[in-house]
């Protein structure tokens, strides 16, 4: 059965967005190269081949320029991006070459972010005690510089040399220590780096559904930056994932999808193992031919980049096809070269070289932490015995004052509380008392008040109700008959102009004596509908002035079925307000609006009058309509200015 390849390639991925480094003493003036620099960093996750003439101008423009420093930075930017890549060997190159001028000139900062990308090449080509060699030197260079981002990533990077050994809690320890060295930088992007290197883990634990929850937290922030290469690595381990779950038709569109954004990027060691994953979906669903020729792709690869530990998986994959194919001398040839390169990859001395030197390294960790202990715990006897020593020397004295001192002085702290909190109590008290007293007082003028209105307006209902019965009753009754009196006169002038004049007159009369007493008192608006009076009301008004009023009322039908109580002070409001613009405003038109609302009624009246103004001592009128306003608990607001007319609003509470 053909072999998955066990995927490294999740190390390289530490050295994205998190090998910038500072350097502070490289910096030049030279525009040109200043420039070169910018498109190296706009392209390098997004177009490596743009990125890559860029950095290769850089390093021309700075050798020809004699400028050493910008010629280390170039060279330290190529090798970057070849590790991006997938290009070991140029990383190797000119890495080193960076480093050997740094030496040259003197220069330690800049010196453990090379030796980290140099030591992550030698990592994904399998030369495991070189990588260890020169993470230490990283490490090394870090302490003298005091560059906590490079102590962070080697970190990551030895994380992820305890993952291929399948040391899953090393592993996760060292990405422990990574990410709380990013926290403290507050390097946000360092973190994410290592939450993805966590996802690896759970990965290779064959915890698939948690690393693909970390995966989706890192490709959603990934996606947004327009990082194609984390974007590309984190579609890899996904894939994988469905590979190794057995859903390999699944998994075959999401693996060309990704071999097409790697071959845009031109990352070769990533499309070797693309496609050998291809060749492993393939395979399994019976289409050998293409399966092999998946393989073979990536075998050229493979064997032009010198991976080794990719190559031995490859070669095993094809034994497996061509024996299937009853193709025994090619399985065998095929056989032959992945065992080579097995022991080739794992020979007794690297393996024993990487054992110690991890050894070593956590020895040294370890005897941090003990020296650490050993000195806090050698302060705390010394102070401990100084506390000793002092305490014996008091003590004599201590014991003859103590315990009259205690006694006097608990005595005061009792006296003084208890002093204290009285004269808290006392004060409450009497705030509460005075606050009470207000609120009463304040209760009692405002009943006092509302009395006092209602009262006057209940006089003034009773007044306008008997003065209704007498015009009704009196002169009413009186018109009456002088009407019937007079049609018995007319019956014999009838011809008579005059006659017909007067008639007019008395029944105009006997109209207006009714609709003043309906006026004054009118009916039960239950009976004869509120906005029927109320037009009928401003409808004679209307007729009997220069002054044209519209009228709105919204809902109708609600607005007639409130209760009288309510619409007979609405009345007397609305009344009241347009005898005022009769009076004062000498205005031609005017509107009243009605609107009931689910809580309250709005009433609106407008005019196009001369105005007032508002700090003029308002007239008995107004001061009625704010005090029946006032009684049902509603609210005015007036807006008048001179020779811009008047808008009237009130809300009332109908609830």
């Amino acid at each position: 059965m053909t072999q998955p390849i066990k995927h490294i390639f999740l190390t390289l991925c530490l050295i994205l967005g998190v090998y910038t480094v500072s350097w502070s003493q490289l910096s030049d003036n030279t525009s040109l190269i200043d420039s070169l620099s910018q498109a190296y960093q706009t392209n390098l996750y997004t177009k490596p081949q743009l990125a890559k003439e860029a950095a290769l101008q850089w390093l021309e423009e700075s050798k020809s320029s004699n400028i050493p420093l910008q010629e280390v930075r170039a060279l330290y930017a190529l090798g970057n991006l070849s590790n991006v890549t997938g290009d070991y060997k140029n990383t190797i190159y000119f890495t080193n070459n960076a480093i050997t001028l740094l030496k040259k000139l003197e220069i330690q900062e800049g010196l453990a972010a090379c030796y980290n990308i140099l030591a992550s090449a030698y990592k994904n080509i399998a030369e495991y005690p070189k990588a260890i060699d020169n993470f230490m030197e990283c490490l090394r260079y870090a302490e003298i510089t005091d560059d906590k981002t490079q102590e962070a990533n080697a970190y990551q990077n030895i994380a992820t040399l305890y993952l291929l050994q399948k040391e899953y809690k090393k592993s996760a320890e060292n990405l422990d220590r990574a990410a709380n060295l990013y926290r403290e930088l507050g390097d946000d992007d360092g973190v994410l780096t290592t939450l993805f290197n966590f996802a690896n883990i759970l990965k290779e634990e064959g915890k698939f559904d948690q690393a693909r929850k970390h995966y989706q937290t890192v490709l959603n922030y990934r996606e947004k930056e327009g990082n194609k290469a984390v974007v590309a690595y984190i579609n890899i381990n996904l894939s994988q994932m469905l590979v190794e779950e057995g859903k390999c038709e699944e998994a075959i569109q999401p693996l060309k999808k990704t071999l097409s954004l790697l071959k845009e990027l031109q990352f070769t060691s990533d499309i070797a193992i693309v496609l050998n994953d291809l060749g492993l979906c393939e395979s399994k669903l019976g289409h050998t031919k293409l399966a092999i020729n998946y393989f073979q792709q990536a075998l050229t690869i493979g064997e032009n980049q010198s991976l080794l530990r990719y190559n031995s998986d490859i070669y095993k994959n094809l034994a497996n096809l061509y024996e299937e194919e009853n193709n025994y001398k090619k399985a065998l040839e095929y056989y032959q070269k992945g065992v080579a390169t097995v022991e080739e990859k794992n020979s007794l001395d690297k393996e024993k070289y990487v054992a110690e030197i991890q050894e070593r390294y956590e020895t040294e960790l370890k005897e941090a932490r003990i020296q650490l202990l050993e000195k806090e715990q050698k302060l705390g006897e010394a102070e401990l015995q100084k506390a000793e020593l002092t305490v014996k020397r008091q003590l004599l004295v201590r014991n003859v004052l103590i315990a009259g001192f205690v006694l006097i002085l608990l005595t005061l702290i009792i006296l003084r509380i208890s002093y204290v909190k009285r004269l808290r109590i006392q004060k409450e008290l009497g705030e509460q008392q005075e606050e009470n007293a207000k609120q009463k007082i304040n209760q009692m003028i405002n009943d006092h008040k509302l009395s006092v209105i209602e009262r006057y307006q209940e006089g003034q209902d009773e007044e306008r109700a008997r003065l209704a019965r007498e015009i009704h009753d009196g002169i009413g009754s009186d018109l009456a008959g002088i009407k019937i009196a007079f049609e018995h006169y007319v019956e014999n002038h009838e011809n008579e102009a005059q006659s017909n004049r007067i008639a007019k007159a008395i029944n105009n009369a006997c109209i207006d004596v009714r609709s003043l007493s309906h006026q004054l008192h009118p009916l039960s608006f239950s009976k004869i509908g509120f906005t029927s009076f109320l037009n009928d009301f401003i409808e004679q008004i209307s007729v009997k002035s220069e002054l044209t009023i519209k009228t709105f009322f919204f809902p109708e039908e609600e607005v007639d079925q409130l209760s009288d109580t309510i619409l007979a002070d609405v009345y007397r409001i609305v009344q009241e307000l347009i005898n005022n613009i009769l009076k004062h405003a000498e205005a031609t038109e005017a509107d009243v609006q009605l609107t009931k609302h689910e809580d309250h009624l709005n009433i609106v009246i407008n005019d196009n009058g001369k105005g007032f103004q508002k700090n003029k001592k308002p007239g008995i009128g107004l001061r009625n309509i704010k005090d029946r306003i006032h009684k049902m608990k509603g609210t005015l607001e007036i807006d008048s200015t001179l020779g811009s007319g008047t808008s009237i609003m009130i809300d009332i509470p109908i609830n």
